[in-house]
């Protein structure tokens, strides 16, 4: 995965690919394919048709995923 850059906007990270994404939360592409789908994945963006993920938005949303049990 790619190092944040200056843009002259402050420190962005990239946006991550689809498979960059799986690779992130070790699931296959087919289910992060499936997610988007169904509206139920991390959010995503269409960059020309692409769908593309915001590195800060992902983890965030895998931080509201966790639930206490017991």
């Amino acid at each position: 995965m790619s190092e944040p850059s200056d843009r002259g906007i402050g420190l962005v990270e990239p946006l991550w690919c689809a498979r960059e994404v799986a690779e992130f939360l070790n699931v296959s592409q087919a289910t992060l394919s499936r997610w988007r789908r169904e509206k139920v994945g991390p959010p995503f963006l269409q960059v020309g048709g692409v769908s593309r993920y915001n590195p800060v938005t992902v983890r965030s949303w895998v931080s509201k995923q966790e639930t206490g049990h017991g």
